[in-house]
């Protein structure tokens, strides 16, 4: 009988499998993102739950006195064609408009942020 050959350990195949470069390119794009009140927004959505339009106005507007569904709209749509498609959900729930950064990037955008807080101490 052939013994049984495990080869998911070799290191090359671990870190094909596990480094993906397109998640430390994005990282490197979400830690350099300059404008202010999309850092707010961004640093909203960490949690990784829903927030609705009107909180996220909310929190934009302690940055950007002008700032409507349409600006944010825009901002959302600019990040996502920035950084990626899906980075940040868009879904209607109760019949409020809500948004929240992908589950796949939650926890890359929380790395981001935490060396852009220690960056700005």
């Amino acid at each position: 009988m052939e013994e049984p050959h495990n080869t998911s350990f070799e290191q090359s195949k671990i870190l094909k499998k596990y480094y993906k470069p397109d998640y430390s390119q994005l990282f490197n794009k979400i830690k350099d993102i300059k404008t202010p009140v999309k850092n707010e927004i961004l640093m909203s959505l960490l949690d990784g739950n829903w927030h609705t339009e009107l909180d996220l106005i909310r929190v934009a507007k302690q940055k950007m006195r002008y700032m409507g569904a349409v600006t944010l709209g825009t901002m959302i749509h600019s990040l996502n064609h920035h950084l990626k498609n899906d980075y940040v959900e868009k879904r209607e729930i109760n019949g409020k408009l809500s948004y929240r950064i992908s589950d796949n990037y939650v926890g890359l955008t929380r790395a981001a942020y935490n060396k852009y807080r220690f960056k700005m101490d």
